[in-house]
């Protein structure tokens, strides 16, 4: 009995460091999406992209890992909830990923697109701030047992990234009316920051997920 307890703290503990490595490759892809947008940089953009493939096999192999973990172990009580809910968690982050390698995909569909840079800024600010929530809320999964109340801190910042989206849509709408000839500029930065706005919809999951490690409570924090 013993040592299937120390079977199943070791497989969670391997998870564990597993998702937080496959975290921080989303969070370096979104830091890069980032700058590629600021800066327009294209082959940032391309390097993001061809990145994305590393992260989808990352996720896939600890998806795996997790349910062999409850197959073999059938773990229960807080270690069930932890290994169950870095499974779920697992797809939540590489969908982050995601998000990180659409940017770069808008930026290269045309590569004489031009950004206007300070929409790009604006944009740039609700990028940081979702990139923000979701570090956060990765390190109160990592603390140990879970963090609930940093979880919470975080996902209570989804309303200024909301917040920021619409100013900068708004910015965008009378930046394309001044400028009808010439919208597509316009176009790629309002479902840029789409991509953002859903980004830190993902860290919000991710923050009730480490609620329900914590206190066995799945909380709607949206």
């Amino acid at each position: 009995m013993i040592h299937s307890k120390l079977l199943v703290e070791k497989k969670r503990e391997s998870l564990k460091h597993g998702l937080a490595d496959l975290a921080q490759q989303v969070g370096l892809a979104l830091e890069k999406s980032l700058e590629a947008m600021r800066s327009q940089d294209r082959a940032l953009a391309r390097e993001i992209v061809e990145g994305d493939a590393s992260i989808n096999f990352a996720r896939r192999a600890l998806e795996q890992e997790a349910l062999l973990g409850l197959a073999a172990y059938q773990p229960a009580g807080p270690d069930l909830r932890s290994i169950a809910a870095t499974m779920e968690l697992v797809g939540e982050v590489e969908r982050i990923g995601d998000y990180a390698a659409d940017v770069a995909r808008i930026l290269l569909h045309d590569e004489r697109l031009r950004l206007p840079g300070d929409l790009a800024a604006q944009v740039a600010e609700m990028g940081d701030a979702a990139l923000a929530m979701f570090r956060d809320a990765m390190i109160a999964y990592e603390r140990e047992g879970g963090d609930a109340a940093l979880a919470r801190a975080a996902a209570a910042r989804d309303d200024q990234v909301d917040a920021l989206q619409r100013a900068a849509v708004d910015a965008i709408v009378d930046w394309i009316r001044a400028h009808p000839e010439a919208a597509a500029p316009g176009v790629a930065l309002s479902w840029i920051a789409h991509n953002y706005e859903r980004v830190a919809d993902r860290a919000t999951n991710i923050a009730e997920r480490v609620v329900y490690i914590a206190t066995g409570e799945i909380p709607d924090l949206d």
